[in-house]
């Protein structure tokens, strides 16, 4: 009579006799590759027995397919990809989505109970599709409905993440930024960039604590605060404290998440600050 092992099975085998099915986690087994002069990405990959779109997928500065002398590589064992467990994800919901077997993700995974990522063997890496730009509702310039404005901080910072698509750095997803991340330490005084009313203050999930005015012609959002210094109705003047910069919500350290929204046919709808940030940066 058949035996159909569940996954349950395989762990407690896997506990008692972890030689026989348990391989060394995939990190542990990733090779650093420093590129020497002359070498190009497909004999790198020859050279390891991988595909070169393993190595563009393990190391995001080279998926143009070329690679520079000097530049660290870091190339796994074998084909494959790593894949982030999101919430309700496991290795079942995994083997099906990449049409493999869950036992073999928990073998090749170094027999973890609960890993936070997962190596899938097999599976070539893809770059994804090149995304359609977004369509322009707002028809009206940040540099217009701002041109009074001044700046969210009380000196000019560099920025560290700029507006539009990019791999969020909390969750690895491909996905649409909204605004314009500000490089302040923690503890930095938030200023209103125009006068205005307070259209809320308070939590506001992935934003974490946020503050959003209304000025007479656009709104700006100020998220990620450690602290509010303002109220819903509240009336606030240019350069007025709003808050503190934190990290509060979903981020990876303190900064300024700052965002300039315009009125349009669809709504309140965000437009990319930077243009207005830029101009005063370079104002006297």
């Amino acid at each position: 009579m058949p035996v159909n092992f569940t996954l349950l099975t395989l762990i407690s085998l896997a506990v008692g006799e972890p030689d026989r099915l348990c391989g060394a986690k995939p990190l542990e087994q990733v090779r650093i590759h420093q590129v020497n002069q002359g070498e190009t990405l497909n004999q790198i990959a020859q050279n390891y027995k991988v595909a070169p779109e393993t190595i563009m997928g393990f190391n995001p500065p080279v998926r143009n397919g070329q690679v520079t002398p000097g530049q660290t590589l870091q190339i796994p064992a074998m084909d494959g990809i790593f894949h982030r467990l999101g919430n309700d994800e496991n290795y079942r919901t995994i083997a099906k989505t990449y049409n493999t077997r869950p036992d073999v993700l928990f073998e090749r995974n170094g027999c973890q109970r609960s890993p936070q990522v997962v190596f899938v063997p097999g599976v070539i890496w893809k770059p994804k599709p090149e995304l359609p730009k977004l369509p322009n509702f707002a028809p009206e310039n940040p540099l217009v409905i701002m041109a009074a404005g001044g700046y969210p901080l009380p000196y000019v910072v560099p920025v560290t993440s700029g507006f539009g698509w990019r791999t969020n750095p909390v969750t690895g997803e491909w996905s649409f930024h909204s605004g314009t991340d500000l490089g302040a330490p923690y503890g930095t005084p938030a200023l209103a960039t125009s006068d205005g009313i307070v259209e809320y203050a308070g939590w506001a999930g992935g934003y974490g604590n946020l503050v959003e005015i209304r000025h007479s012609r656009a709104r700006s959002r100020y998220a990620h605060l450690s602290q509010i210094s303002v109220s819903p109705g509240q009336k606030v003047v240019q350069g007025q404290q709003i808050g503190l910069v934190g990290s509060t919500g979903r981020s990876t350290g303190p900064h300024l998440h700052f965002e300039i929204l315009s009125n349009s046919a669809d709504g309140w709808v965000a437009v990319d600050p930077l243009p207005y940030l830029n101009r005063l940066a370079s104002s006297p």
